[in-house]
Formats: structure tokens, C-alpha cells, sequence
């Protein structure tokens, strides 16, 4: 692509692609470099690249070119044309798996299924890739799920897995299978727990896994996934509180301990997180439960220990609070609520 320097008069290239944003090339209408950048920079934007798309490849769909009179009630038909100008196989290739995957995000699997045609189309010798490739199996596996096909998908997961037991993908795919559908719960926990025993650095998967342990009331489980999380994203303040929540509902001494360590990281990290604000008034409320249950020598030690920090902690909390729902509707339930915090103190 060239322009002309305002100065000189002289032709210049411009650059295009991941280097300039988004909206400047959506503005163009630089249908090549849209999906190039979206791919670049990882972004989830199904739809603008499902519009983008079709017109870079020059899709027909049926509505195009359905006459009122036709009675043909066999769904929508898409037909995508063998070549374009200008692009070459493998930009080709990469646009169509593009395309396939956003398509599946919005739920158009006519769509889906004229791309994966598309990427076949022609003899062995000349389509884009094998039906034997991994990148081929990939996309027919999800375009399966997505038509309900679950046994098929995971044959083409299964034979991944028998070329390559790394193989990442096909493991969470299989696990995503079994968590699509009801009463097979049991089954998706041991698969993901297959998978992160092979693929323990995948934080997603790990609060995956934390929120199938809440699911069964699993607390310690739960806690030591979101351990795993916390070393993965170490600043995130969400996750800080939803680890002191889970050790504050698991109870005992030294989970309460837990909770206030980390619910006051959650508050210091983010000071407007009110979720991390509200729980560690009730982690601190919960630790001096703990300490009243004890007796002899243990309470005396946990009295020195902490006691006055946890008071100080809702009388703190509770002023924050205060300060953020001054003047609201939610005034008078607060300061209902930390009044009951205060007969502890």
C-alpha cells in the first residue's frame, strides 16, 4: 500500500498491520491487516473479524442470492471462492482458521463448516493443508462440538493425543466436552486434573480447577489452586480475595490467619475492591471467633499474637466503608452491619 509525501509529491510506503491500531485499520477498511493485527495482538473480536472476513475472502451466503420463491429449507449455505488476488496460501491458511474459530464464537457453524471446506478444497495434492494435519483436526474437533457431535470430537482429540500425549489443546478440549454437558461433572475434574498434571504452568486452568473444588465444597482443594493462580498473577487483587474468602470458609486458626494475610494484600493492591474490604472485616471477626474458642496457653498466645491487630482491622475496614457509602441508600444497612462487627471489639 503507498501514499503520496505531502512535500514531495513522491510515492511512499505506508505501514500497515499490527504497527498501526485497530480503529485506523478498520477506517481503511484494511480487511488483511485487521485480521493480521487481531492475530497479532491476541485479541477476541469474533465479530469484527467474521465482517472483515467474509469480505476479504469474498464470501457468498445463500441470503445473497435466494430468490423470495425458493423454498429450499435446508439452512443457510456458504460458499467461499478458491482464490483471491493478492493473497497467498498462507496468509490464506491463516484467515480461514481465523475466521472458523470466530465464526464458532458466534455460533454461525454454516460459516465454521465453509471454512474447514475451504481449507480442503481441491485434491490432497493441493489443499492448503492434510487431513491428517493437526491444524486441520483442531478445527474439525471444535466445528463437532459445536454441532453437538461430542463422541466425534473426542475421537479427534483422542487420535492428537496418540500422535502426541503433550499435546495441550486436545487435553482441554476433551475436558471442555465433558463440562458442556450434565451429570458428568466427576469427569471433568479428573480431566483437568490430568491436564495440569502435564501442564502445571496454565493459570486459567488452575482457577478452572479452584472453581470445580468450590463447586463440591472442596475449600482446601480450592485454596491450593488459587495458590497455584497467585504465583502466575501475583498483583491481582481479585484473586488475592478470593483466596482469603475460601480460607475463611474453611475455618480453623491458621486459615483465618490466611484469610486476613491475604484479604489485606487484596485492599492494599486495590483499594477500591469493596468485595476484598467486606471480607476481611469478616476474616478479622472470624479469627477472634477462633481465638475465643480457645483456652489455657493457646488463647494467651493468640492474644499476643493478634488479637488487637484484628480489632484495629475492622475498626479500619469499617471506617473505609463508611467513607464509600456516606450519603447513599446503603448508608443505614452498613452501618447496621458494622455495628454488629463492633460488639466484638
Amino acid at each position: 500500500i503507498t501514499s503520496r509525501n505531502p512535500t514531495t509529491n513522491q510515492p511512499t510506503m505506508m505501514t500497515t498491520g499490527p504497527e498501526e491500531d485497530l480503529p485506523t485499520l478498520i477506517a481503511r477498511q484494511d480487511h488483511l491487516n485487521i485480521l493480521r493485527y487481531i492475530r497479532a495482538h491476541k485479541l477476541r473480536e469474533p465479530r469484527t473479524v467474521v465482517t472483515h472476513g467474509e469480505l476479504l475472502l469474498g464470501v457468498i451466503s445463500d441470503d445473497e442470492t435466494k430468490n423470495d420463491n425458493d423454498d429450499d429449507d435446508d439452512g443457510p449455505s456458504v460458499t467461499i471462492p478458491r482464490r483471491q488476488r493478492g493473497i497467498g496460501n498462507a496468509e490464506r491458511l491463516a484467515a480461514l482458521e481465523q475466521i472458523c474459530v470466530a465464526s464458532l464464537d458466534l455460533g454461525n457453524l454454516p460459516l465454521a463448516e465453509a471454512c474447514l471446506d475451504a481449507i480442503q478444497a481441491g485434491t490432497s495434492s493441493n489443499s492448503l493443508v492434510s487431513k491428517e494435519s493437526s491444524r486441520y483436526r483442531k478445527l474439525l474437533g471444535m466445528c463437532l462440538e459445536a454441532s453437538g457431535d461430542y463422541d466425534g470430537a473426542s475421537a479427534v482429540y483422542d487420535r492428537l493425543l496418540q500422535d502426541n500425549p503433550s499435546n495441550g489443546y486436545a487435553s482441554k478440549r476433551k475436558y471442555c466436552i465433558l463440562a458442556a454437558q450434565p451429570g458428568k461433572e466427576t469427569e471433568a475434574m479428573q480431566a483437568l486434573n490430568d491436564y495440569l498434571s502435564k501442564h502445571s504452568g496454565d493459570i486459567a486452568a488452575w482457577n478452572k480447577m479452584a472453581e470445580a473444588c468450590l463447586a463440591t465444597s472442596d475449600f482446601q482443594g480450592a485454596a491450593y489452586c488459587y495458590e497455584e493462580v497467585i504465583l502466575g498473577c501475583p498483583l491481582d487483587s481479585s484473586i488475592h480475595a478470593k483466596l482469603g474468602e475460601v480460607y475463611c470458609t474453611a475455618g480453623g486458626m491458621a486459615n483465618a490467619k490466611l484469610a486476613r494475610k491475604h484479604l489485606a494484600q487484596a485492599v492494599q493492591l486495590d483499594p477500591n475492591n469493596l468485595r476484598a474490604w467486606y471480607g476481611l472485616i469478616a476474616a478479622a471477626e472470624g479469627y477472634l471467633e477462633e481465638v475465643e474458642r480457645l483456652s489455657g496457653k493457646g488463647r494467651k498466645e493468640a492474644e499476643e499474637e493478634g488479637v488487637e491487630v484484628a480489632k484495629e482491622l475492622i475498626k479500619f475496614g469499617g471506617e473505609k466503608l463508611m467513607q464509600v457509602y456516606k450519603g447513599t441508600d446503603m448508608m443505614n444497612i452498613v452501618e447496621r452491619m458494622l455495628k454488629q462487627s463492633s460488639e466484638l471489639l
